[in-house]
């Protein structure tokens, strides 16, 4: 997992939720988000049906600086991989 640097309160990865209609929150089996901060930075997830099932998707959801844009998209073939895939994406970012 990327170390925080000291201009980010934390990197994590947590279960990907949402708010229902009622207020209670959902949280979704396999589909996962990087944060950087407070900033929303990378999403994984595995894919149900089609030419990927079973495969996981990622996204990186920010650009240098932390400004929203789509740094990558793919499809690994595991979490782990999918994990990797968008943490190396970020850490190249950082040093921009």
């Amino acid at each position: 997992m990327l170390e925080p640097r000291p201009d980010h309160a934390a990197i994590k990865w947590r279960r990907t939720a949402f708010v229902r209609i009622d207020g209670s929150i959902e949280g979704i089996e396999d589909d996962w988000s990087l944060s950087v901060g407070n900033l929303p930075a990378a999403r994984i997830y595995r894919v149900r049906g089609g030419p990927h099932d079973g495969r996981w998707f990622w996204a990186v959801q920010i650009g240098p600086g932390g400004a929203p844009f789509n740094s990558g998209t793919g499809h690994a073939d595991d979490g782990r991989g999918a994990r990797e895939a968008c943490e190396a994406i970020i850490q190249a970012m950082e040093g921009l």
